[in-house]
């Protein structure tokens, strides 16, 4: 009689170890995986699990262990070419695209040229259909969306033959609601056909929508290997950062009432003392409100400040009155990356009083070092260029310049820790909820519902015309929040319906 035997897994990391000099990036990993399984891969900014990726796409090599795919061990010293051939691909979080260049001159980039053009343009176009698009392949890839562009970059994997293991970094990082469903049905159909897929990401309830299992790496050890099936957002941030699972909230302390918004029928309200969310779909309204209180944008909303008509004619305007702005795009709208990380705090200060005097390039280095140390910022000294700063420790740099030079009278944050692993998160959030205990108003505008549980007193969700408003407590969670938007977005569709349609 014989017995079946089980295959191999599909991937499998035996010991793998990376040494960068003297330092270990990852220490002994063991891990595998079988077909059909869908892997969030969890760590913070240095924990070793882009180490763990890049080693596996032939990026860099590693120190000892062995990787083996469907158990055959990945020769060392193989390229990312040799490894994409074995049906190993990897969708970074901004594609590796020519954006002068159309789709179809993307897709046959570096590959070697087989049949004519036509029967090549119709593997392309085969590809393209596999990963759930249906692209015109002449379209420059400059005209593309993120998620477009990330599925070109999937269908560059897909001309190499069939996907065996699939890596994506960060793929959700700048997509909306709509285009991160969709990637997630693409995943879960990788999935279905065999492939074992790795999620990296800092957007945790993206991960717990579509893994099946969890790894997360600190230190370059893998500390948590589990099923996804009935973890928590506050599960995996005690993971990641054990003993704090949240920055706690207190009651806030709420003075005067500081700031008024009348947009449409809605009333929204905020005193000092509190941080208040605001809560809608991705580039939605919340941050169209944000744009108009800095006077960067005029619409139809109309605002109070300190009871007082106020309608900033532009940002220098709202500067004077106190009102700062942190953009959600820190590296095009915020950050000078060429400059010092010291003068990207400081430039805007620079011949104004601050609480110690006047601030100069000279006299600043004291307020620098004290905004590093409220940020709890890591990283080089404050003279080297901010660009050599993680992006968690860039984020920090942005939001040091408006919070500590001088304190603001109102603080309007745009998803201000997007991109950032918990760790950094719990960072910002402690300092948000530390100057709104000396006085400051905070508004904070997101997509993420997260964001806004983990800082907020309480939030407006907004949708179209209408809003509604969730204390902080049991009612203020991430599925209220969004059962409120879908509830919102559904009762404004049955608006549109009888407008168009009276009874």
């Amino acid at each position: 009689m014989t017995h079946a035997t089980n295959p191999p897994p599909r991937i499998s990391f035996e010991g793998l170890t990376v040494d960068f000099g003297a330092s270990r990036a990852v220490d002994h990993v063991t891990l595998s995986a079988v077909p059909g399984e869908i892997i969030g891969l969890l760590g913070h900014n240095g924990a070793g699990k882009s180490t763990v990726v890049n080693v596996a796409t032939g990026a860099i090599g590693w120190t000892s262990g062995e990787i083996r795919i469907d158990g055959e061990p990945i020769p060392a010293g193989s390229t990312p070419r040799d490894i994409a051939r074995i049906g190993v691909t990897v969708v970074h979080q901004e594609p590796a695209l020519v954006p002068n260049l159309s789709i179809l001159d993307n897709l046959e980039l570096g590959r070697p040229a087989h049949g004519s053009r036509r029967e090549r343009a119709a593997a392309a176009q085969a590809a393209l259909e596999r990963v759930g698009t249906d692209l015109p392949l002449d379209l420059p890839v400059a005209t593309l969306s993120l998620g477009e562009r990330q599925s070109v970059d999937l269908a560059r994997g897909v001309l190499e033959g069939e996907i065996r293991v699939l890596f994506l970094d960060e793929p959700t990082a700048a997509l909306g609601a709509e285009e991160t469903a969709a990637l997630h049905a693409l995943i879960r159909s990788f999935a279905a056909a065999g492939a074992v897929v790795f999620y990296v990401s800092h957007r945790l309830p993206d991960i717990l929508d579509v893994c099946t299992r969890i790894a997360v790496m600190n230190t370059g050890r893998l500390v948590m290997d589990q099923p996804a099936a009935g973890l928590r957002v506050e599960d995996l941030s005690e993971a990641l950062a054990p003993g704090i699972v949240r920055a706690a909230l207190v009651s806030a302390r709420r003075g005067t009432l500081a700031t008024e918004i009348e947009y449409g029928d809605r009333h929204l309200t905020a005193h000092r003392g509190e941080v208040v969310g605001l809560f809608g779909m991705a580039a939605s309204d919340q941050f169209h409100l944000l744009e108009s209180l800095y006077g960067l944008r005029a619409d139809e909303s109309r605002h109070r400040l300190e009871g007082r008509p106020y309608a900033p004619s532009d940002p220098s305007d709202a500067l004077r009155r106190g009102v700062f702005y942190v953009p959600a795009d820190r590296e095009r709208d915020g950050l000078l990356s060429t400059f010092s990380a010291r003068d990207n705090v400081l430039f805007p200060w620079y011949g104004h009083l601050g609480a110690a005097g006047w601030i100069t390039p000279q006299t600043g280095g004291d307020l620098y070092e004290r905004s590093r140390e409220l940020l709890e910022v890591r990283g080089p000294a404050g003279d080297v260029p901010v660009s050599e700063f993680s992006g968690g420790n860039r984020q920090k740099h942005l939001l040091a310049r408006w919070m500590f030079p001088q304190q603001p009278e109102v603080l309007l944050l745009a998803q201000p820790t997007q991109g950032v692993d918990v760790g950094a998160k719990v960072d910002i959030v402690r300092a948000i909820r530390a100057l709104a205990e000396q006085g400051s108003t905070v508004l904070v505008a997101s997509a993420e519902s997260d964001e806004i549980t983990s800082m907020c007193d309480r939030a407006y969700v907004l949708y179209g015309r209408r809003s509604a408003e969730l204390h902080a407590g049991s009612t203020l969670t991430d599925e209220a929040l969004l059962d409120t938007l879908l509830r919102l977005a559904g009762d404004s569709h049955s608006d549109e319906q009888n407008e168009v349609h009276p009874s």
